[in-house]
């Protein structure tokens, strides 16, 4: 499958960036909005979304956090309303190597749901991505020190250029967040404000969607 560009959100669900989240602060509130216009971006752009969703089992805690958070069948395990497109299919938890064909050409977004944070624990996400020809991914959303590090060095290891929308992604405290962050820097990752993922550079845009930051990730 042949895509320039990629936006792979990693658990933008509400318990993070609502108000009444059960791990929300005030620090969401710029992702929050930096994650809708990087959607409103993919939208415009006909880019792909490849989602992930936490669910988090009754009576657990969840791995993001010290309370309780994306527990299955609670209104905080839900996506955010503005991370949804329009045409997309929800894959459910199964964690299978078996896949629909062209998924990413039947729909604007697919979602997978997951019990751990890192994407490669699951099969399924594994095999989309495996079935890719290079591109580039923009990431964002919550859990900086975890699932968006492990999504990010994971992909540059497979060969992709990885750029993170910094201003859109949200560390939820985590003290191994620095850390996470120089390993990225090692492995190639660019780091880029929404601002520059969004605008084309039109001197260096080989398609009118093909911003600065993409171009950058692509030279790693």
């Amino acid at each position: 499958m042949k895509y320039e560009t990629i936006l792979l959100d990693i658990e933008t669900q509400r318990d993070f960036f609502d108000r009444d989240g059960s791990c929300y602060t005030s620090r969401a509130e710029e992702p929050a909005r930096n994650i809708a216009r990087l959607f409103q971006w993919a939208k415009l752009a006909n880019i792909p979304v490849v989602s992930t969703v936490l669910r988090v089992r009754l009576h657990d805690i969840g791995p993001l956090a010290q309370k309780p958070h994306c527990i299955e069948g609670t209104r905080g395990e839900e996506k955010l309303p503005q991370t949804l497109l329009p045409l997309r299919v929800n894959m459910g938890l199964r964690n299978t190597t078996d896949l629909p064909p062209h998924l990413l050409r039947k729909y604007g977004q697919v979602i997978f749901e997951k019990r751990f944070t890192d994407i490669f624990t699951h099969e399924r996400i594994e095999r989309l991505i495996t079935e890719l020809d290079p591109c580039t991914f923009v990431i964002c959303g919550a859990g900086l020190a975890k699932g968006i590090a492990q999504a990010a060095i994971g992909l540059r290891t497979r060969g992709f250029g990885v750029v993170l929308a910094r201003d859109a992604a949200l560390d939820l405290d985590d003290e191994g967040t620095a850390m996470a962050e120089r390993r990225m820097d090692a492995k190639g990752v660019v780091f880029a404000p929404t601002e520059e993922i969004v605008i084309p550079t039109p001197a260096k845009a080989r398609t009118p969607f093909r911003t600065s930051a993409v171009a950058q990730a692509e030279r790693e």
